[in-house]
C-alpha cells in the first residue's frame, strides 16, 4: 500500500492589499465680499439757538425755624374725635353802663294795673291828669302847659310798651332826660313807679325831689290809688 503524504500546513500566502488613496481635503471657496459704497449723508445746518438772558434771582434769605417742643408722653393717651364739633360762643357777660352825673332816680308804690298806669305816663291825656294842666303834641314834640304861665317842650325819645317811657326837655343837654318806669315784684305783685331824672347840686335835688312828691301825690288821686 502507497503511503499517503501528508499534507503540508505552510500557511497561504497573504494577497496583498492595495490601499485606496484618500481623496484630497477641499479646500474652502473665498467668498468675494461685496462692498458697499455708503453715499454720505449731508448734515444739515441747525438753526442758531436764541441767546437766553440769565436773569438772577433774589437771594433769599433762609431763617431757621426752632425746633419744636418735645410734647410729653401721658401713661393714658386721650384719643380726639376725628371731626372736630363747634361749640356754641358764650354771649359777653353784660356790663354795667357808668351812670350818668347828676342821675337821681326815686321809687313809688302805687296802687293800679300796669296798664291803666302806662297810659297815665306816656300820652298826653294821662299826663294831662297829674303831670301838667294841658299837654298835646306839635310835630312829634310834647308841649306841656301850667296854670302859672309856664310852658316846655319835651320829645319822646324812647318807649317800650307797659314797661317804660323816656322824654327828654328840648331846652337841656342832650344827654338829659326824666323817665318813667313801672317795675312789678315777683312775689306781692305790688306795682311801683320808678321816676329818675338830673339835678346838679344838692339843692336842686331837694327841690326836684319835693316836686316829683307832689306830682306823684297827684297821680295817686288820679288812678284811684290812695
Amino acid at each position: 500500500m502507497k503511503k499517503k503524504k501528508k499534507p503540508s500546513h505552510k500557511p497561504a500566502p497573504k494577497k496583498q492589499v492595495k490601499a485606496k488613496p484618500q481623496p484630497a481635503a477641499k479646500t474652502p471657496k473665498k467668498v468675494a465680499k461685496k462692498i458697499v459704497k455708503k453715499t454720505p449723508v449731508k448734515k444739515q445746518k441747525q438753526a442758531p439757538k436764541p441767546a437766553v438772558k440769565q436773569v438772577k434771582k433774589p437771594a433769599v434769605k433762609v431763617v431757621a425755624k426752632p425746633a419744636p417742643k418735645p410734647i410729653a408722653k401721658t401713661a393714658n393717651p386721650i384719643k380726639m374725635p376725628a371731626k372736630k364739633i363747634p361749640i356754641p360762643a358764650k354771649p359777653a357777660p353784660k356790663v354795667d353802663e357808668p351812670k350818668p352825673k347828676g342821675l337821681y332816680s326815686i321809687e313809688y308804690e302805687l296802687n293800679s294795673s300796669p296798664d291803666v298806669l302806662f297810659e297815665f305816663i306816656s300820652t298826653p291825656g294821662g299826663l294831662e291828669k297829674w303831670f301838667a294842666d294841658r299837654v298835646y303834641i306839635i310835630e312829634g314834640n310834647f308841649i306841656f302847659n301850667w296854670e302859672d304861665g309856664e310852658k316846655r317842650m319835651a320829645k319822646q325819645v324812647g318807649i317800650k310798651e307797659k314797661d317804660w317811657v323816656r322824654f327828654h326837655w328840648l331846652d337841656e343837654p342832650e344827654k338829659r332826660y326824666f323817665e318813667f318806669k313801672i317795675v312789678i315784684d315777683d312775689l306781692t305783685s305790688e306795682v311801683a313807679l320808678i321816676v329818675s331824672d338830673f339835678a346838679d347840686t344838692p339843692k336842686e335835688l331837694e327841690e326836684s325831689t319835693r316836686l316829683w312828691n307832689q306830682q306823684i301825690s297827684d297821680l295817686h288821686h288820679s288812678i284811684g290809688s290812695s
